[in-house]
Parts: C-alpha cells; structure tokens; sequence
C-alpha cells in the first residue's frame, strides 16, 4: 500500500498548482492584453486604395504610442474601391483621436513591420465616434518614390541640358556683338531669347522642388529613414513640439556631464543622470515619451557642433536606457526614448530658452493628455 500524503505536503503540492496557474492566468491576461481583448476600447474606420501587407493584429501607433490593433481587414466590394481597415483603439485615447485624424500605414523598426500610425487631428476639434470614419494617406512604396526621384532627376538633367544650350546661345551673341558682326542693341531685344531663358528658370525651379519633395520622402522611408536617423537627420523642431502632450524637464550643464568638448560621462556627470532617472521613475507614466535633447554654444563649427551634440544625447541615453531602464513601460511594453543633438541650432518652441546654458542636454518627458 502506498504512504498517504502528509498535510503539509499536500498545501504545498496545492499551493506550487495555484501558483503554476496564476502564472499561467496571468500570461494569457497579458497576450489577451496585447492584443487588446481585455482593456476598454472603441473602433474607428480608415480606407486605403491598397494595405500593403497588413493584417489582422497588426499594431496601431497614436504618436508613437502602442494604441491599439487591426481588427478586421474588410476587401473592397468592387474592383478598384477602397480596402477598409477597423480598429480597436485604447479607451484611453478616445479624447485624443479626433474627426480630423489622419492614419496611415507606415513601416516600424528594423524588420520593417507593418504599423498603422494616427497622426493627432487639431486640439479643438471633436473626438472621433465610435465606428466613425477617419481620413487616410495612402501608403508610401520606397520604389515608387526612387522611380520617381529618378524621373525628377532626368527632368533635372534634361533642364540643364537646356540651360546650357540657352548659356551657349548668349554667349555667341555676346561674341558677334564684340565681333562688330551685331548690337548690343539686339542682344537686348531679342525677345526669343528672354522668354526661353525664363521659361527654362521656371521649369528648372519646379523640378528642384519636385526633386526635393521626392528626396524628403524617401529619407523619411524605411530603411532609408534608419540611416538618416543615424546620421542624425531629424526634424528637430518637430520632435520638441507635442501639442496633445504634457512636459515635464530636466536640464543639466554639458560640464556636469562630459569630458571637456567629448561625449564621455564623467562620474559625476553619472551622478547627476543617476538623480534624473529617480526623478524620471517617480513622475513617468506608462505611455510617456522621453526626448534627451543635446545643445552647444551657437559660436562653434556647425558642422563639428552637430557631431559633438548628438554623441552626447546618444551617451545619455545609453546611460539612463542600461543603467536604469527608462525605455521599459510595464510588461512587454517599450517606451520610445530618442536621442536629438540640435547643434547650434536653436528650436523654436524651446521654452525659456534664453535662461538656459547654451551648453546642454535636456531630459523631456512627454505625456499624452486625455
């Protein structure tokens, strides 16, 4: 016959089973979570001629925010409509998505994941109903925009090509002029030659700004953007400016912080990041944002300064984001931390920016206002 289990066995046979549970409960409450199936939520609509790949349980960004999810991918009834997206948004964001909204479909991350992003509608208008429909960019194909950058340049080369012909032209009138051969009189009213040189200066103007508009698209395109974030090339202004969004700061002299002209912490530039993350741990939320913004005397060489500040708000980050966890937001979450050297560049919507030290860096948090 076997031995009957003792009684303090037996709890803890129960108790290791209620713990295995809860740990399982508790997993799928998360997953249940991510997908958005246990939170309060409400719908709205967005139509697009094409959805490029995105499915059902693809993510939703509100300003960098994880929002919410696809829910439904609905086919267009005819050949040629639109295909409509529903999704699930976060109950907690419905003050924030307005009728004026704008989704799109962009590309999030290094493996070039499909996200649906909502850019914020104006501060005064109403808050989107439930099930509405919202406005729609449609999404941005990277060989589309270099077929068409390309197309921008032959325009461009075909424009100087001419200018070059009209150049050539003057210049042998010029010559006949010395040569006794003409007037300078005629050179002056030859009419021809004045209309073509200016209708050559404005087809030359449009294709430069089509050129630019193209090249501006795809910096902004993934992996392109990658690189150009890399190396930097931000909208600086744009990243201090969250007008849904409160902000909260900290400053601190580049002296406490670095090496003389490095990026290097110094130990008691490590102290003083150390004070900032207790600070940032008490008043941070869950779906804050930081910005650690890098700034230099506006005297120094814009080109060495813009290097120098942004090392030392990457330095920055890498310390409060290793050593103190500022880019975690909870479970599974990741909270967006970026990194801005501004050069001698000063931002516009800086706030009392004249009280503070040209040399710089500056901790923003951002939080979303319901």
């Amino acid at each position: 016959m076997g031995r009957a289990i003792g009684r303090w066995r037996l709890l803890a046979n129960l108790a290791f089973a209620a713990t295995v549970l809860a740990v399982a409960g508790f997993g799928v409450v998360q997953v249940a979570h991510r997908r958005w199936q246990v939170q309060p939520t409400f719908h709205v609509r967005a139509q697009f001629p094409s959805v490029v790949g995105v499915e059902p349980g693809h993510r939703v960004r509100f300003q960098g925010i994880d929002a919410g999810v696809v829910e439904r991918v609905v086919p267009p009834s005819r050949p040629g409509d639109a295909v409509e997206l529903v999704l699930r948004i976060d109950e907690g964001l419905r003050p924030l998505v307005r009728e004026d909204a704008v989704a799109r479909i962009v590309v999030e991350g290094m493996i070039g994941a499909r996200v649906v992003d909502l850019k914020p509608g104006a501060p005064d208008a109403p808050a989107a109903p439930d099930g509405s429909l919202i406005r729609s960019e449609a999404p941005t194909d990277l060989a589309d925009l270099m077929h068409r950058a390309g197309e921008s340049l032959k325009e461009f080369d075909e424009t100087a090509r001419e200018a070059r012909e009209g150049l050539e032209h003057l210049a042998a009138l010029a010559a006949d002029v010395r040569d006794g051969k003409g007037s300078l009189g005629k050179l002056i009213r030859d009419d021809a030659v004045y209309d073509n040189l200016v209708a050559l200066s404005r087809r030359g103007e449009k294709a430069v700004e089509r050129l630019d508009e193209d090249l501006t698209a795809i910096k902004s395109t993934w992996p392109i953007s990658r690189y150009f974030e890399s190396r930097a090339y931000y909208e600086r202004d744009r990243v201090l400016y969250r007008p849904g969004s409160s902000k909260q700061s900290r400053s601190l002299r580049a002296e406490e912080l670095f090496e003389p002209g490095r990026a290097v912490l110094t130990p008691v530039g490590k102290t003083r990041l150390d004070e900032v993350a207790r600070w940032f741990q008490k008043t941070s939320r869950q779906k804050s944002e930081v910005v650690i913004a890098a700034f230099t005397d506006p005297e120094a060489d814009p080109d060495l300064a813009e290097t120098l500040t942004q090392e030392q708000a990457d330095a920055v980050r890498a310390y409060l984001v290793e050593q103190h966890g500022i880019a975690s937001a909870g479970w599974f979450r990741k909270r967006k931390v970026a990194a801005v050297g501004f050069g001698v560049q000063p931002p516009r919507l800086a706030d009392n920016a004249e009280a503070l030290p040209s040399r710089r860096v500056e901790i923003i948090l951002f939080t979303p206002q319901a």
